[in-house]
């Protein structure tokens, strides 16, 4: 008995040894050390420990003002996670109105001659960036990164936009080993809870409540335009109110998976929203803030950051008279103004809906923002007579409203309706052209505003496929050498990601990048057209020399079909399936292969032809070849039509991959003739 009271001792003593200890600063010397989180082995980082508490502090002079407390701690891996070294916290301001942070603290733990010790975040680490007139942001840089390192920081945000509380998020692409947390809201605010419906996570929330007092409660609330509640407060003496709170508790939540054909996957991370419904205060009548979207979009269209830049002309008649002179289809009018755009205003890498310096300055300066650059543009589109209004749109990285905000927007385009055609423009990018966005602008629906009040979601995403055809023919010679000539033709999205990507690169590097992933091979006499022709596709060519195109075994060769542009293996290789399959947009994807065989050989066997679909032509494999004299002909094309595919469909999407590869893998055998 006496034993047994004293192995429960043992284990209870050595529980409380083994606790973790997460007050700030309390990092223990097995955190450091530890080579690999226990779930994950492959993480290059971890979250240990997140704190994030929000509430609402009243004050006699300030009123209530909205607090979020941030603690942090961090656990890095390797060189790989050092990324997580730094923090970025975007700051809100309107006005005289703006957020801050203060208490900054931060400290870097590491392990020297065998001893835990750490350096500490200093002002030399902490900077602060004056985005544009909505946005401002403090960066936090922590010092003394290495491999194994932990790194904790904390910090106060303090805002006085009290109806505006931050998405809460609840899951990283690293693991969460402890998540806390809080939220306090006195009874005068009512908030609807949206977690991401996007996430397969669950969470368990706590709800209590408390009663507050605060005593010399004087001063006046007050309201901003921009239909943020800013201040709140009151005239009576003392003020007793209900506080409701809610909690979240949460260990072991795992990282975001990493799969291929995501759309964005940080779309599909864990997160709560806050909606606020209506305010109530003491003897006041009560104010609602849900919102529908034609609200949302009537309130951003009356800001005088964005109608005003759609209705001033003057500042760009004169020279769009005379570059118009002489041009009266309509198409032609878009797309001489569509150009006229992207070269006279260049993008400064700001985004948002609202113009900075506004419009006009933007035109003089030749420089601004997303807004400066695309109401232009529509304004521009609609002086000259065409039916152009703005879409507001949410990039990928800003999620997809869940719930009619202002703040599910951060992005403004053009549209112009042709021939009973809506066109989507952007004139930010040099190769954008009308009807093509950029990829972080593609996130599925904007909404399309009219001067009139109304508005319409329209489809971002493209709806004609996109085709990247190869055409390659080649000679087999007698001592079995392989040269031959390549015909790349990109269209549509392929064109735009060819010259994203490429414009830039010297012929060089360039080879160096069609060599890889080829084999053994040598390719000359590159050719290129139509690569700034932006309506046109673009048309490459060069020559080559493969080494270890064929395989040679007794009196047989035996070569692939398509030879180095065959794809060897399934992108799908997973068991199951975590998120939707996205593919970016429609396409074609074709490869024609001619084949001139040696004298000295015939043809012995060829794969059948073979055509495959799925999801009712969602995709569809065509395979096909035949031999004429000493020629062959082989055409693969693949036909992308359904860009989405939920994870129900993995299996039969995996399966029709699976079969497109090996179709393309079968062999042709070649005999020596008789």
């Amino acid at each position: 008995m006496k034993n047994h009271y004293l192995l429960l001792f043992i284990l209870i003593i050595g529980g409380a040894m083994n606790a973790q200890n997460y007050k700030y600063g309390k990092v223990s010397l097995e955190e450091v050390e530890a080579s690999e989180h226990l779930t994950n082995p492959e993480a290059d980082a971890a979250i240990l420990f997140r704190s994030e508490e929000v509430n609402y502090q009243y004050s006699s002079s300030k009123g209530f003002e909205l607090i979020t407390n941030v603690h942090e701690r961090i656990k890095i891996y390797n060189k790989d996670g050092y990324n997580w070294a730094s923090k970025e916290i975007n700051l809100y301001k309107s006005g005289s109105d703006a957020e801050e942070v203060n208490g900054v603290r931060g400290e870097t733990f590491y392990i020297d001659n065998g001893k835990l010790v750490s350096q500490k975040l200093t002002k030399d680490g902490i900077f602060y960036e004056d985005s544009n007139k909505f946005r401002n942001k403090t960066k936090l840089t922590m010092p003394g990164i290495t491999d194994g390192c932990v790194i904790e920081y904390r910090y106060t945000k303090v805002s006085p936009f009290l109806s505006s509380i931050d998405k809460i998020s609840l899951q990283y692409d690293i693991p969460i080993d402890k998540l806390e947390v809080s939220v306090g809201i006195p009874e005068y605010f009512v908030f609807k809870r949206h977690f991401n419906p996007k996430s397969t996570l669950e969470f368990s929330v706590m709800d209590s409540k408390k009663s507050i007092v605060h005593n010399n409660s004087k001063v006046e609330r007050k309201t901003e335009t921009s239909d943020y509640v800013t201040r709140a407060s009151f005239k009576q003496s003392k003020l007793e109110y209900q506080e409701n709170t809610f909690s979240i508790e949460q260990e072991n939540i795992p990282a975001l998976k990493k799969e291929e054909y995501v759309d964005y996957v940080k779309n599909y991370a864990a997160s709560l929203n806050l909606e606020l419904l209506y305010t109530k205060f003491p003897s006041g009548a009560t104010e609602s803030y849900s919102e529908n979207w034609d609200d949302v979009v009537r309130k951003i269209y009356r800001h005088e950051d964005f109608g005003k830049a759609l209705s001033s002309t003057n500042y760009f008649k004169d020279d769009l008279d005379q570059l118009l002179s002489g041009t009266a289809k309509p198409e032609d009018k878009m797309k001489t103004i569509f150009q006229y755009v992207k070269k006279k205003v260049k993008w400064n890498n700001f985004i948002g809906y609202h113009t900075d310096n506004g419009a006009k300055d933007a035109y003089k300066e030749g420089s601004g923002n997303i807004a400066d650059i695309n109401l232009m543009l529509t304004a521009m589109l609609n002086y000259a007579g065409l039916d152009a209004n703005p879409v507001l749109l949410s990039t990928k990285d800003n999620g997809i409203p869940i719930y009619p905000t202002r703040s599910g927007f951060n992005y403004v385009i053009a549209s112009v309706k042709l021939n009973n055609e809506t066109l989507l423009l952007d004139a930010t990018n040099t190769y954008n052209i009308p009807g093509m966005l950029p990829d972080y602008a593609r996130n599925w629906l904007g909404r399309l505003i009219k001067e009139d009040g109304s508005s319409e979601w329209v489809d971002l995403m493209s709806k004609k496929p996109s085709e990247y055809r190869t055409i390659l023919s080649i000679e087999i010679e007698d001592n079995l050498e392989i040269n031959g000539r390549t015909t790349n033709i990109f269209n549509g999205y392929y064109a735009k990601d060819y010259r994203d990507k490429y414009v830039n690169f010297n012929s060089e590097d360039y080879i160096r990048e069609l060599e890889l992933e080829k084999g053994n091979i040598v390719i000359s006499d590159l050719k290129s057209k139509n690569i700034t022709a932006l309506d046109k596709s673009i048309t490459e060519s060069y020559s080559f020399n493969l080494n270890n195109g064929i395989e040679k075994i007794g009196d047989n060769i035996y070569l692939k079909p398509l030879f180095f542009l065959t794809k060897e293996s399934n992108p799908f290789k997973s068991d199951e399936r975590i998120y939707p399959i996205y593919f970016n947009y429609p396409s074609v994807v074709s490869n024609t292969v001619y084949v001139k065989i040696p004298d000295a050989f015939e043809v012995e066997s060829l794969p059948k032809n073979e055509i495959i679909t799925i999801n009712d032509k969602g995709a569809v494999f065509k395979f096909l070849v035949g031999a004429s004299g000493n020629y062959l002909k082989i055409d693969s094309e693949l036909q992308t039509n359904t860009i989405l595919y939920l994870p129900e469909e993995y299996d039969d999407l995996k399966n029709f991959y699976n079969k497109v590869v090996q179709k393309n893998l079968e062999t042709i055998v070649l005999k020596k003739a008789s």
